[in-house]
């Protein structure tokens, strides 16, 4: 056995030549797979430094942030956010679960014990959400979202409502339909031709968008944060931060799912779904597609989120307080112009 070995890391979601070479000694061999990824992905910044030296920036100069990604990954997979899966292309693509212990063995090895594998992150939204107890304040989160999905549809794309009775509504599609009819959201047209959104329907709407720009109006400053650790302060906006936001709903004891999924109706995401709504309102996995961000996100030490969340809150009121001077202004400045228009000139 030679006195080292490469691993060639490549983490899925990332162009084909975004990968890492990290040379390990030989006793790594005998290492479960999940320690090999701690010795190349650790968590303290001084093992992260000792790999990023061995860096060729010469040759890749992009390789310090490919790292980052896969740190990322690896915090995520610390943090319960996501599984990874492992592909070990020196073994014929097979799938290593992460968490059993296996080792790589110098025999399975090609030439030159090199090995390549390639991280999977698995992400289950709804899986952590159960886990989290996170349900939207609903009595039954995943009926919730099917009711909200199929009446976004209905309302924002005017799609006929099926018949609860037809042969082609399947049993959950049926539950749906009859959710909506039984609180009144829709009702029928004089001729019974067409649905209509009703009264009820309408308040419905409402509430749910008044909730949604309320999360936007303090909320949407942590979508883009970049820390800056020399002056201690939060930069926002600059177009190269982090997405804070769902961090900081759960710091601000905000549900993230729910305000999540109320963002994504907000923002059109469900638009490009349309044509196949009624199999997609059914779907889990279409709802753990549009909370991913709840789970796919970075993870801040909660003393920094603390500090970052404070100052965000607090440019936002000298912002509103700064808004509520200048129409207190003009104000004044009106008055005193009705003021001086009463005199007789």
């Amino acid at each position: 056995m030679g006195s080292s070995f490469t691993i060639t890391l490549q983490l899925d979601g990332l162009p084909a030549d975004a990968i890492l070479e990290v040379r390990l000694p030989a006793e790594a061999l005998s290492v479960a797979l999940e320690d090999l990824l701690e010795w190349v992905l650790p968590m303290d910044e001084e093992g992260q430094a000792l790999v990023q030296d061995s860096f060729n920036l010469e040759e890749n100069p992009d390789l310090p942030e490919i790292y980052e990604s896969f740190l990322v990954v690896m915090e995520q997979t610390r943090s319960g956010l996501c599984q990874v899966q492992l592909t070990e292309k020196s073994r014929g693509e097979a799938r290593v679960e992460l968490t059993e212990g296996t080792c790589l063995e110098e025999d399975d090895l090609p030439r030159g014990c090199n090995s390549s594998l390639l991280l999977t992150p698995v992400y289950d939204a709804l899986g952590y959400a159960e886990e989290q107890g996170y349900d939207a304040g609903e009595p039954d989160l995943l009926e919730w979202l099917q009711l909200c999905a199929a009446f976004y549809f209905l309302d924002r794309h005017e799609v006929p409502l099926p018949n609860p009775n037809s042969p082609c509504a399947g049993t959950e599609l049926k539950q749906v339909i009859e959710n909506i009819l039984n609180l009144e959201l829709v009702g029928q047209t004089k001729g019974g031709e067409a649905n209509v959104i009703t009264a009820e329907g309408r308040s419905f709407i409402g509430r749910l968008l008044a909730e949604t720009e309320s999360y936007i109006d303090r909320y949407d400053i942590f979508s883009d944060v970049l820390w800056d650790g020399d002056t201690g302060e939060a930069l926002f906006g600059t177009g190269h931060g982090n997405d804070l936001r769902v961090e900081t709903f759960i710091a601000e004891a905000v549900d993230p799912v729910r305000a999540v999924f109320l963002l994504r109706l907000y923002d059109g995401s469900l638009d490009e779904f349309v044509g196949d709504w009624e199999n997609l309102v059914i779907s889990r996995e279409f709802y753990n597609r549009l909370l991913e961000p709840v789970v796919d996100r970075s993870v801040t030490p909660s003393e920094l989120l603390e500090e970052i969340v404070d100052q965000g809150l607090s440019l936002l009121e000298d912002a509103r307080q700064l808004e509520e001077q200048k129409r207190s202004n003009a104000l004044i400045a009106r008055r005193v112009g009705d003021i001086r228009d009463s005199f007789p000139q």
